[in-house]
């Protein structure tokens, strides 16, 4: 069910407040949609890769623990036995347990602020993991780095549904998931330049790492307090037009985004009973455990193709090099179609084939094609996921919760990726690559079965109530107001 303002029953003139100046009009046809291209275009300059720049240094913080490992943290921090293993594993941790707290804060204390604080603190964690000298620092500064991590990646797609369409979105949030593709890349090389030239009598290549890494966090947090947009009606002056600003409120309004409440308990219920979120939390699980996994394990993989230290850190550029251009090309194709449940098995079943081959073969130049097929089927389904579920829960609570469950089940899964590379196993980790293939296969067989359910659902409100009929922002609030959400009869699925 798409909504525009003008289907929704808008005034043939829509007006604006413009402050002391008097009303602005902003006239229908034509002439709205000049403004509605020129709103998007700032959104999609100012908005988009904000975020994105955002998400690359979560990512990059997260994952240059595998980098800091080539170059001597086990040694410099004297970890022995699992201890690599178990402070991987407490990131996800805290990160679980944060996810549901932080969408309510989300609302509760305004996206910028909520952003910008925990940046401010997972930055000081990770630049603090420089300090560590055994395992329990290490561990510690981890966990907590995992619990002001979950305030950014969760909370990016709420935003975002805030200022684009359900048709829009998917292809929006590639290009701030993509990011976290980019950390990859951008991370080998950092590893890479630190360990062929910054030699430093005190401090060692990882702790180097972490300090480089770590302190523009800090600063990029600070900043976010004061520039990131919070949602259509905060809009600065400078940034739009009064007539642009009220453009954008009526497309948020248009995208569900009626109810001003901070919480909701009926809207955490739904979420909590929705069968849609147990489909998508199951896919999100056979993401999560082979995602954690190659993020964090792939320095080692590569060196055990037989790459040396600082080789192998750059030879983990490629892989995911390849993997952002398949999030772009993916995405756009999924909101082009309007599509979510095939793309993200045809993703899926690409994995499979990186894992196969890295199963299959002792040949290091198939090993290092499964390792790019991996990640180029992977990480299109983090924004694929995040999407959909945005698209499909009605309510601001309701969504922001089923996102959350989204990422409290996957991360919680997601330390079974951290334990499954044992060092016994090297240099062929079978155990490693096949659980991860099994995981990837469950990953299709939920997606196809989600997009059957949901086709099903569709086409029996088509039988039963007809086409769709647009509905006005008076009638998506009577219905969010009403407990209906989702299940209203004018609409329909993102499949």
């Amino acid at each position: 069910m798409e909504i525009t303002a003008e289907k929704a029953g808008a005034r043939p003139d829509s007006i604006v407040e413009a402050g002391a100046g008097g009303e602005v009009v902003v006239p229908h046809g034509p002439e709205r949609e000049a403004i509605t291209r020129r709103l998007m275009l700032k959104l999609d300059i100012r908005l988009v890769p904000y975020l994105a720049l955002l998400y690359l240094f979560n990512a990059l913080d997260r994952g240059n623990i595998g980098n800091a490992r080539l170059a001597g943290l086990e040694a410099g921090t004297h970890l022995k036995g699992n201890d690599f293993y178990n402070a991987l594993s407490l990131f996800y941790a805290g990160y679980t347990i944060s996810q549901i707290p932080n969408m309510f804060l989300l609302k509760k204390v305004t996206p910028s602020v909520l952003v910008g604080v925990t940046m401010i603190l997972w930055g000081v964690c990770s630049t603090s993991m420089a300090a560590a000298k055994s395992f329990s620092g290490l561990a510690a500064a981890r966990f907590f780095m995992g619990i002001f991590e979950a305030g950014v990646g969760p909370a990016a797609p709420v935003i975002l549904s805030f200022f684009y369409l359900r048709h829009e979105l998917a292809w929006r949030a590639a290009m701030f998931y993509g990011s976290s593709t980019f950390a990859g890349a951008f991370g080998g090389l950092i590893a890479y330049g630190v360990a062929k030239n910054l030699a430093h009598e005190r401090l060692a290549p990882w702790q180097l790492l972490f300090i480089i890494e770590g302190i523009p966090t800090i600063a990029l947090g600070i900043l976010t307090i004061f520039v990131l947009p919070n949602s259509p009606e905060t809009l600065e002056r400078w940034f739009v037009t009064p007539e642009e600003k009220q453009v954008a409120i009526e497309r948020s309004r248009s995208g569900h985004n009626t109810d001003s409440t901070t919480l909701d308990k009926r809207q955490l219920f739904a979420a909590l009973k929705d069968y849609k979120n147990v489909f998508t939390c199951l896919i999100y699980i056979g993401l999560n455990i082979p995602l954690a996994s190659y993020t964090s394990f792939l320095p080692t993989i590569v060196k055990q193709m037989g790459y040396a230290n600082a080789e192998a850190q750059l030879m983990t550029v490629p892989p995911y090099a390849c993997a952002l251009v398949c999030v772009f090309a993916v995405c756009w194709s999924s909101d082009r179609t309007r599509n979510r449940g095939l793309h993200v098995a045809g993703s899926a079943a690409f994995a499979c084939v990186g894992y196969i081959l890295l199963i299959s073969s002792g040949h290091t130049k198939a090993n290092y094609a499964g390792a790019c097929f991996v990640a180029m089927g992977l990480y299109p389904i983090i924004p694929l996921m995040l999407s959909w579920v945005a698209n499909n829960n009605v309510g601001h609570t309701k969504r922001a919760v089923s996102i959350a469950m989204l990422n409290t089940f996957g991360q919680c899964f997601a330390t079974v990726g951290t334990q499954i590379y044992k060092s016994k196993t090297a240099p062929r980790f079978f155990m490693g690559y096949g659980v991860c293939l099994a995981f990837t296969v469950v990953m299709v067989v939920f997606a196809l079965a989600l997009t059957f359910v949901l086709r099903r659902e569709n086409a029996r409100r088509d039988a039963a109530y007809g086409p769709p009929k647009p509905l006005s922002p008076e009638e998506q609030q009577e219905a969010i107001e009403n407990a209906i959400y989702d299940d209203h009869s004018s609409f329909r699925y993102f499949v």
